[in-house]
């Protein structure tokens, strides 16, 4: 058994966008109480990384839903939240090392904080067990591995 491509693309997309959205309201909120709106548009909006994250984040989960037998949505919440989370810390760390910072691992880290705090890190974390409930199973045909419809090796 396998999940369809577009199943996990659509599994993929919601939960990387969604939880996104939710991390920026969060922050735009914070923003909103302190009275500085420049800091979150630089950040949220106009920072490239942020595109670089929710494209490295869509095709890592969908991989992982693809390329992954079906699991109990216990044992997704942890893969699928692990894989996001470690596409937020790469991308965030390969970011800082671009712009020269002496400690990009920090900085990843620091990220990965922020997005904790802003509900985005939990955000994700339940919407890969509510979509994981609708994921389009499909079977793999007799003596094909269910992915590239080769012949499996025996």
């Amino acid at each position: 058994m396998t999940v369809t491509w577009r199943g996990a693309v659509s599994y993929a997309l919601t939960v990387v966008v969604v939880s996104w959205l939710i991390g920026a309201a969060v922050d735009l909120a914070w923003s909103a109480a302190s009275g500085d709106f420049g800091m979150w548009a630089s950040f949220w909006v106009k920072e490239p990384w942020q595109a670089v994250f929710l494209g490295a984040a869509t095709v890592s989960l969908t991989l992982a839903r693809r390329l992954m037998d079906p699991l109990p949505r216990w044992r997704v919440m942890l893969v699928d939240g692990s894989v996001y989370l470690v596409a937020l810390l790469v991308c965030w760390g390969v970011a800082s090392w671009v712009a020269g910072d002496g400690a990009p691992v920090d900085a990843a880290f620091f990220m990965a904080t922020l997005a904790l705090f802003s509900l985005q890190l939990p955000a994700a974390w339940l919407l890969c067990v509510w979509r994981s409930g609708s994921l389009e199973v499909v079977l793999a045909k007799a003596g094909t591995d269910g992915l590239h419809g080769g012949l499996a090796a025996r």
